[in-house]
């Protein structure tokens, strides 16, 4: 009988620490989604739409480009819509974490150089200043964005991604501003170029669409709603990518960017 009593006792414990563990599938939790303020947004459209499929949901408002994948990975948040796929990929191996990006909603902004002193790329001069993302892989974007240029050449990798140790050749003696990627569009006015996200630079006020030249690539850096890996089959993630296909939520979404997020 003692044993048949420990028995369900633990049976019980295990069912607890289950539902436990995914604090967000119980309709009395509240779903907490992480993002940044250039889209902040268009997660508070989703959070009203899931509201009307009976969901508590919070929207968090982060200062820093890493700061949600950072919360995400120590569940302290349940999911988050921000960061782009490889930059993901580069964050899990760094951080020995386990986000995935869940399938059926992604968007992405276009990356491009800006300048407000020169209107051609002929016209950036040498020993110009162009600002670029510190980080991995928005750092290897850029540089191979340069080189296909034409502005400089690359040589082998020395490591995953390409660094300025691997630029082999600067013809136009180009100095580089690395910043945060939400901060490029700081030097904007400064600098005589900057490689930035058009979602970035809409958020600082500026045109998204003013960009000289955009590299072409959105389509390999989809952005969308990442979770711990385990729950992208949850039932409130996958309620969240249904009401991201609605035609409400797209509207809505192109009527917030302008085109400086595209849905795809």
């Amino acid at each position: 009988m003692k044993g048949k009593i420990i028995s369900i006792l633990s049976m019980m414990l295990i069912l607890l620490m289950a539902s436990c563990s995914n604090k967000a599938s119980s309709s009395n939790d509240t779903i907490v989604i992480g993002c940044m303020a250039l889209n902040a947004e268009a997660v508070e459209e989703i959070k009203r739409l899931m509201e009307k499929e009976g969901y508590k949901m919070e929207v968090k408002v982060f200062d820093g480009n890493n700061l949600p994948a950072l919360a995400l990975s120590a569940n302290e948040i349940d999911g988050l819509i921000l960061n782009h796929k490889p930059w993901i990929d580069t964050f899990n191996k760094a951080n020995n974490s386990h986000l995935v990006l869940v399938d059926g909603f992604k968007y992405a902004s276009l990356n491009a150089l800006y300048s407000s002193k020169h209107k051609t790329l002929e016209e950036i001069p040498d020993g110009a200043t162009i600002t670029i993302s510190n980080d991995p892989s928005n750092m290897d974007r850029g540089l191979r964005f340069l080189e296909k240029l034409g502005l400089l050449k690359l040589g082998e990798k020395t490591g995953e991604f390409y660094t300025m140790l691997d630029i082999k050749e600067n013809p136009k003696n180009i100095k580089f501003l690395e910043v945060e990627t939400t901060s490029t569009a700081g030097s904007y006015a400064d600098a005589d170029a900057t490689i930035t996200f058009s979602s970035v630079m809409k958020n600082a006020g500026f045109d998204a669409h003013s960009y000289i030249v955009e590299d072409g690539e959105y389509n390999n850096f989809p952005t969308g709603l990442v979770v711990n890996e385990g729950n992208e089959n949850s039932k409130w993630a996958q309620d969240i990518i249904k009401v991201t296909q609605t035609e409400e939520f797209k509207n809505k979404f192109n009527e917030i960017f302008q085109g400086a997020y595209i849905i795809y």
